[in-house]
């Protein structure tokens, strides 16, 4: 069986990064929304049996099942995003990145939203990661280089 990152097939810093851009993406666009509350967002050397190289989680409180939806969207939109503009994008890549976001896609489908709901989260999605991106990169490369970031850090990098 290959894993994401065999199929990703990056450099071990490069798949950190991509890595990053998907949590930070996740919890930049949490905050952004306003409707949610990032608790923690981490990326640590990963120990899983199946060879996966980082375990990466975003802990959130959110307030709307609408705020709920557009976060769990933004991490594949932003790790497709980053990596077209990094010249890293190939139709493999961009499969893994569907067959990663597997989780959020099934999290959307368990609120029973309808298709115009997901439609709706994913454009405030792209309009968040659109308007914050350069914000967001830099989010990424801190938890790229600390491992962890809380959401006082990303409420303050918003201000």
């Amino acid at each position: 069986m290959t894993t994401i990152a065999q199929a990703v097939d990056l450099p071990d810093a490069l798949f950190r990064r991509y890595t990053a851009i998907r949590e930070t993406g996740h919890a930049l666009t949490a905050v952004a929304t306003g409707q949610a509350r990032v608790i923690e967002c981490a990326l640590e050397p990963g120990s899983a049996p199946d060879g996966t190289r980082y375990d990466a989680f975003t802990v959130v409180r959110w307030q709307t099942p609408h705020a709920y939806r557009t976060l769990l969207q933004a991490g594949a939109m932003a790790q497709e995003r980053w990596l077209r503009e990094q010249g890293l994008w190939t139709p493999r890549r961009d499969l893994a990145t569907q067959v990663a976001a597997r989780h959020s896609r099934a999290a959307i489908q368990a609120t029973a939203a309808s298709a115009d709901e997901i439609e709706r989260a994913a454009a405030w999605a792209q309009e968040l990661l659109d308007h914050h991106w350069p914000l967001l990169l830099h989010c990424a490369g801190l938890l790229d280089q600390r491992g962890h970031l809380y959401g006082f850090h990303l409420r303050k990098a918003l201000r």
